[in-house]
């Protein structure tokens, strides 16, 4: 019974990812950001920029960028390789390339505009929608996490590394509003995407680890005595 809540929970909550992500889909096609939500939050953002808050911006936001997120996925692969825990490195690869290839997809689909160049603090050169950072980072940090935090022997510390991973993955998100490359839809939209993405992978490494686990042994077996 718990089983089949899990899973009827797991179906709703895509089925709501779906709905959200085409919904900002929609709406990134059809607004260029200049009016409404997109252009409030990014106002309120650009108001509240100071000394502190921007330097700090910058570093997060390179902390999710492509580079670092690349690195995390490689080293976090070799990590398991060395461990011999094979199927676990590659659902990490595949995880963050799928995450590559749909930002790239996702960009050159929606062709969405970029805030104006006057409002960058930082030097971006591709479309909008959805945000690179927002998807890679939710992604990446989220495999990771599920990944390596079960590992972890006390729940004190997995509730902490998972409060953690939720934390940055927000703080990246943010940052790119707060740095005038984004608009919130485009996070939004990263994070939707980069959410469906990740539980569809794990959906179907789940799947066949417990085919696997559940295949019969074909060997030969001998039966003279």
């Amino acid at each position: 019974m718990t089983s089949h809540r899990i899973r009827t929970a797991i179906v709703v909550f895509a089925a709501l990812l779906v709905v959200f992500n085409a919904g900002l889909t929609r709406y990134a096609l059809d607004d260029n950001g200049r009016t409404g939500l997109d252009r409030g939050v990014t106002n309120w953002a650009i108001a509240h920029r100071d000394g502190v808050l921007t330097p700090t911006a910058v570093t997060v936001s390179a902390l999710g960028g492509t580079l670092a997120m690349t690195a995390l996925a490689t080293l976090v692969c070799l990590g398991l390789s060395w461990r011999r825990r094979w199927s676990q490195a590659v659902l990490v690869a595949i995880t963050g390339l799928g995450a590559g290839l749909l930002v790239r997809g996702g960009k050159s689909v929606i062709g969405r505009d970029r805030p104006p160049v006057e409002e960058h603090l930082v030097t971006v050169a591709n479309q909008s929608y959805p945000s690179g950072h927002s998807l890679g980072s939710f992604v990446v940090v989220g495999i990771v996490a599920v990944v390596l935090i079960p590992n972890l022997r006390r729940t004190a510390l997995r509730a902490v590394a998972a409060t953690l991973a939720v934390i940055f993955v927000a703080a990246v998100g943010l940052s790119r509003i707060y740095l005038g490359v984004h608009w919130i839809t485009d996070v939004l939209g990263g994070w939707c995407l980069g959410a469906l993405w990740l539980l569809a992978c794990l959906t179907v490494y789940r799947y066949l680890t417990r085919r696997k686990t559940r295949a019969p042994d074909t060997r030969l077996v001998d039966t003279h005595y």
